[in-house]
């Protein structure tokens, strides 16, 4: 009974110390086991360090690498968790010089290279213009894919056959689908980027005909600007930078003031989108100047032509006797009148005025600010009591009358 309390009073330690030969076998195990983490320490500081290679890219670019790799003598791991490849980090550069020479890696696929390529007499127009095709397509991939935000691109061109007809003649038109990283988005600015870039590279394609679409399927791109979404759309985007603009001034004005992140400041802004434009022609009639004048006279002095009705009777020899001789007593006294005024007189004056002309044209921009409504909310005023204690303090008439006004000169 005795030595049973004792081993119960006795830890177990020195129960297994009691133990004969078991300190020694204790002592050769911790020995094997510093000398096999020795040698894995020894194995792993010889291994050469591993630096990646290259990620993010498709299986197809992977496998070759995999092979020219291989073929160089040049190891190489892979990631099981990304894909990626690495290879020994003082191998790093020649394996990358080894890819490059073989053109690896391609990326979205083979671009303008593909036209380097012996063709034999064999090839058609149709194949040749179907290789082209894809490699404008794949290097338009290739610059869009250099963007940040973008990850991967691929780019489709309905490019029509040219003819010489004009009421055959069709647009071509572009389609661009982009892979973003995650968290990430393009902006407007970069989105018309994209659309210009294409735009230009391809022969009689407007940017109207281009459309940006993400993985998502969501449409990156405008509509056309004369459409009511599009409208709308720029139009509420205007507004809401106007306000945050007037909203940041108010904050920056103030914050020296009552101090970091003890004011808030909201802006509402209504704005008058419609376009007017005017057209005004006035004329001065005191303004008028003689531009040309043109003057004609003509008059005539002397006898008629011979006047009569032609025929039988004027042809015949005068008469004698009295009857004649008043006859040429009356046409005596007709040429003593006709030769005393002018048988003929005309005047013709001809002026043209130029006049004083005002053309104006007034278009007055859409945008145009009706009314803002500005709230700010301040934080009380801290201070420190008689009794040390810190309290707050609301601000005083006075001194949200001098805020208001800085308010409303600060939006003007």
């Amino acid at each position: 009974m005795a030595d049973t309390n004792t081993a119960a009073t006795l830890g177990p330690l020195t129960l297994l110390a009691r133990v004969p030969g078991l300190k020694q076998l204790l002592l050769l195990a911790a020995l094997a086991i510093s000398i096999s983490i020795g040698i894995t320490a020894a194995f792993w500081a010889q291994e050469p360090s591993y630096s990646l290679l290259y990620s993010n890219i498709s299986d197809r670019d992977a496998g070759e690498m995999i092979n020219v790799l291989s073929a160089s003598n040049i190891p190489y791991q892979i990631d099981r968790k990304s894909g990626a490849i690495l290879v020994p980090a003082d191998q790093l550069h020649d394996a990358r010089l080894k890819l490059a020479g073989q053109g690896l890696p391609r990326g979205s696929g083979f671009g303008l290279e593909i036209i380097e390529g012996e063709t034999g007499f064999s090839t058609s127009q149709f194949m040749e213009n179907a290789r082209y095709h894809h490699a404008l397509e794949t290097e338009l991939a290739r610059t869009i894919s250099n963007l940040r935000p973008v990850q991967n691109a691929r780019v489709h061109l309905a490019l029509p056959k040219s003819t010489v007809f004009l009421r055959n003649k069709k647009k071509p038109t572009a389609s661009v689908l982009v892979y973003l990283y995650p968290g990430r988005k393009l902006e407007d600015n970069q989105t018309s980027s994209i659309i210009h870039l294409v735009a230009s590279s391809v022969p009689e394609l407007q940017a109207s005909d281009i459309t940006v679409v993400d993985q998502y399927g969501r449409l990156l791109s405008s509509p056309e600007d004369g459409s009511n979404m599009a409208l709308n759309a720029k139009q509420f985007e205007y507004t809401r930078k106007l306000e945050e603009s007037y909203a940041d001034r108010v904050v920056e004005l103030l914050t020296p003031i009552l101090g970091p992140g003890r004011v808030r400041a909201t802006v509402s802004a209504e704005l008058d989108f419609t376009e007017r434009e005017e057209t005004r022609e006035a004329y001065d009639p005191q303004g008028r100047v003689i531009r040309s004048e043109q003057l004609s006279e003509d008059r005539r002095m002397g006898p008629g032509a011979p006047e009569g009705v032609p025929g039988a009777l004027s042809n015949q020899p005068p008469e004698s006797g009295p009857a004649a001789a008043a006859a040429q007593a009356t046409s005596a006294t007709g040429q003593e009148a006709g030769q005393a005024k002018p048988l003929n007189e005309s005047r013709r004056t001809t002026r043209n005025y130029e006049l004083d002309r005002t053309l104006s044209r007034i278009v007055q921009p859409s945008g145009r600010i009706e009314r803002l409504s500005v709230a700010v909310l301040v934080d009380n005023r801290t201070v420190t009591n008689e009794e040390g204690e810190t309290v707050s303090e609301p601000l005083t008439t006075t001194e949200l009358d001098e805020l208001t006004r800085l308010v409303r000169e600060a939006v003007g």
